[in-house]
């Protein structure tokens, strides 16, 4: 009892001292965490919790969480929490460990306090509504959703026919995806090659109902991913995320699969410009669908911003996979893939990762030198089943990644750290 009351002390000294007001509801909750299989750093990680009685009725947006990492009082590893609801109404506490030795069991502690003031390095959401939503990271643009549908010409429905989102650099200035305006990077007769955009999903080939719907190009065939509404909107110190209805409907206005896509944004440092969690939940609302198509026209992609496509070839994109040899035309079932490409006189480099969980075999469309990449896969959905797919996008700036290091990434997604709460 001794040592925990000394450990208690410490914590608050070294929270104060950090410069983060405790009040006197602060009740630190004790956690054990098991790591990775790997060495890795920026790691999320989370455990359900329940709040002390004295926050009980506090929202979550106004309940203030500093985390210390036991062992290392004096060393200052401390970082910022944030408590989040669940789906089943569960309180989650989240944060983001800096540092993970393989295979180690570290212990933390979380101080939970009523918010006195508001935290300046937070995300936060700005809508305009009916065209775009924006995800910001103190003041700076880290993404956007697109989510405008508009019929009022041919020219507005080729550029609102489907939901993606778009990444902007580190400074929140520039996008380093491509939106609907790009051109075709082969051919030379200036077609448009507008169904390349940003972080987005089709499938060029679902059949229905006895015949083949196109929800990878769609545009004038009256095909359209349609956002329906927002279901969740997220934000705080350590991630931010968004849930959205999605229909995919047909030229009548019959939705075919109903979808809910939801994109988690975690807290990272330097160089990642994001690390983006992306999950759907593929709904078949009108009966039986199989996703069908191609690797070049389905499944989960990346597209870099057009100027990859039109530059010269010192900005072409390069691949990298798990090890050598890879043949993404052959290969089937790839972990994950890096890309890096050239843009504005920098470079940026993304790793696309597949969760196991997901439909096999996988293929990736992964040599294009424009630099759209991703997973697809052929699945078919039963009337009233949910398809559930889940990946992650890491995008820094700079040079490609070692190897090694973006397999630890990939480890911290698909093995995860475990986290046991042990007490208060």
């Amino acid at each position: 009892m001794r040592s925990e009351r000394k450990l208690v002390i410490a914590i608050l000294v070294i929270t104060v001292i950090c410069g983060f007001s405790v009040t006197s509801d602060a009740e630190p909750i004790r956690l054990k965490v098991s790591a990775p299989k790997m060495d890795c750093l920026d790691v999320p990680a989370h455990a359900t919790i329940q709040l002390p009685e004295r926050l009980a009725d506090v929202p979550v947006e106004q309940i203030s969480v500093r985390l210390i990492q036991l062992g290392n009082l004096f060393a200052n590893v401390s970082v910022p929490g944030q408590i989040v609801m669940g789906r089943d109404k569960k309180m989650e506490l989240w944060w983001v460990m800096p540092r993970v030795k393989a295979n180690s069991i570290t212990r933390w502690t979380a101080a939970l306090s009523r918010r006195e003031k508001s935290d300046k390095e937070v995300f936060s959401w700005r809508d305009k509504e009916g065209d775009y939503l924006d995800l910001l990271f103190n003041g700076h643009k880290v993404t956007r959703y697109i989510y405008a549908y508009d019929t009022s010409s041919k020219a507005r429905i080729l550029e609102t026919y489907k939901t993606f989102h778009h990444v902007f650099d580190a400074q929140g200035q520039n996008l380093l995806t491509n939106g609907p305006d790009g051109l075709h990077p082969y051919l030379t007769n200036k077609i448009l090659y507008p169904h390349h955009r940003g972080i987005f999903i089709g499938w060029n080939r679902l059949e229905f109902g006895g015949k083949r719907y196109d929800f990878w190009h769609m545009g004038e065939q009256g095909r359209v991913q349609k956002h329906q509404k927002f279901l969740e909107l997220t934000a705080g110190p350590v991630l931010a995320k968004s849930r959205s209805l999605v229909h995919w409907d047909d030229k009548n206005g019959r939705t075919i699969i109903a979808e809910q896509r939801e994109t988690t944004v975690f807290r990272q440092s330097d160089p990642t410009v994001l690390l983006l969690e992306f999950r759907t939940e593929l709904k078949a609302v009108s009966g039986d669908v199989f996703l069908n198509g191609d690797p070049e026209h389905a499944g989960f992609q990346y597209r870099p911003h057009d100027g990859v496509a039109k530059g010269s070839k010192d900005v072409k994109a390069t691949y990298l996979f798990h090890k050598e040899g890879i043949n993404p035309k052959k290969d089937k079932d790839i972990p994950w893939v890096g890309m890096s490409y050239g843009l504005g006189g920098r470079r940026y480099s993304v790793e696309h990762m597949n969760h196991p969980d997901n439909p096999k075999p996988t293929i990736y469309s992964a040599y294009r030198d424009y630099g759209r990449f991703g997973a697809f896969f052929k699945k078919e959905i039963g009337a009233g089943e949910t398809l559930t797919l889940r990946y992650r996008i890491w995008v820094i700036e700079g040079e490609m990644s070692e190897r090694q290091e973006l397999a630890s990434k990939y480890s911290a997604f698909v093995d995860g750290p475990k986290v046991e709460v042990i007490g208060r």
